[in-house]
């Protein structure tokens, strides 16, 4: 028996499904050949694996504590409060804002006096007179 059919029964050979006679010649090849000793140990780690994965069994009660909280009503408290404290909470930030804003562009307030008197430097029209203006050679 060559290792490519011996590889298709080793699965079969591991489970004790083989006839007798094939069983024997699957054995003898095994004995021989080092590479499909190598792959019989392989699948047989393999399968011990997948067997004590089978043996791993749930709670006794799991389907039956899940269905009963699937079945319990649901609080709707949280769909009403949490929209009124988000919309609260932004509209405290909106008038926090501009308070701040307000106070942060204007600052606290001058005498009437001051404010003029930058005025007037800035409208230095006053000063100088049109006439001049256009005597000027430069204009």
């Amino acid at each position: 028996m060559d290792c490519k059919s011996t590889e298709k029964n080793l699965i079969f050979y591991i489970d004790n499904s083989l006839p007798p006679g094939k069983a024997a010649v699957v054995e003898a090849h095994v004995n021989r050949c080092s590479a499909c000793k190598e792959k019989m140990k392989y699948l047989q780690e393999t399968l011990s694996l997948i067997e004590t994965t089978k043996a791993l069994s749930p709670e006794p009660f799991l389907f039956t504590r899940i269905m009963g909280r699937m079945q319990q009503p649901t609080v709707h408290r949280s769909r009403i409060l949490k929209p009124i404290a988000v919309t609260l909470a932004l509209l405290v930030g909106l008038f926090l804002g501009f308070w701040l804003g307000q106070t942060a562009v204007y600052g606290p307030l001058q005498e009437e006096a001051t404010i003029y008197e930058v005025a007037y430097l800035f409208h230095d029209n006053q000063i100088e007179h049109v006439e001049t203006l256009l005597l000027d050679e430069a204009f």
